[in-house]
């Protein structure tokens, strides 16, 4: 057995890794469009609470942002732009893509909790993002911490709910096992899913180059970021869509 197992033919042809991409991934994406979108719109709901509850009580910024970040805006000083004085971009991409890595990955595997951990990190993901951009309006800021996310912000934010929306996907096998039982109803839809977490690492890979060599740097326009950001996410539909 051993024997035959060494020198069986490789699985991962080239073949199969064109499949892969070309049809796989696609699929796997078409399958949990509408999810995606509807964790799209509670990303967007979450942000705007977060916004609010920054507006409404600016204290509560030290739940989502750390002294010395706090310290930095009231003094007119965004902390993203100092990324660079502590880490090289190479390093600094690195650190940003296992990062996502690790959220997207989460945002995964806790769907399987009924899809109420893949919620819960949108959601919580959503008042970060919103109280930040609150708390830097209100210093005079938001612009540039706008600016340092239109590169990178737009596929990050879309990887992430499709990760979330494939959780939801298992968490619904677990609910509505079917026929075969939760066990084989999981074990066919994470099969299915599988795909798409392939290209979720590939897209986050792109997006923390961007965010490490391109969203940093002060020099570069708006219009230059947006068409970065835009290219990229024209990039993504295409892929995904098939």
């Amino acid at each position: 057995a051993l024997n035959a197992a060494v020198n069986r033919s490789p699985r991962l042809t080239r073949a199969r890794w064109i499949g892969l991409v070309r049809d796989d991934i696609p699929a796997a994406a078409a399958s949990v469009r509408t999810l995606a979108l509807w964790i799209a719109v509670l990303l967007v709901a979450s942000a705007c609470a977060g916004w609010w509850l920054i507006i409404t009580y600016p204290e509560l910024v030290s739940l989502i942002a750390s002294p010395a970040m706090i310290d930095g805006v009231e003094h007119g000083h965004l902390w993203t732009y100092q990324v660079l004085n502590l880490a090289p971009p190479a390093l600094l991409s690195a650190r940003i893509f296992s990062n996502n890595v690790v959220v997207t990955l989460g945002a995964f595997c806790f769907g399987i909790l009924f899809g109420l951990g893949a919620f819960y990190m949108i959601a919580i993901n959503g008042l970060m993002l919103g109280g930040l951009l609150a708390f830097t309006h209100q210093h005079g800021l938001g612009l540039g911490l706008v600016k340092f996310t239109l590169a990178h912000g737009p596929v990050e934010l879309s990887v992430m709910c499709l990760a979330a929306a494939a959780g939801t996907a298992l968490g619904d096998a677990v609910i509505r096992p079917g026929e075969g039982g939760r066990a084989e109803s999981l074990r066919r839809r994470a099969a299915e899913l599988g795909p798409l977490l392939l290209a979720c690492a590939l897209l986050l890979l792109g997006s923390g180059l961007i965010e490490g060599f391109i969203s940093p740097h002060p020099g570069i326009s708006i219009a230059g970021r947006l068409g970065v950001g835009l290219g990229y996410v024209g990039l993504r539909m295409v892929w995904l869509s098939g």
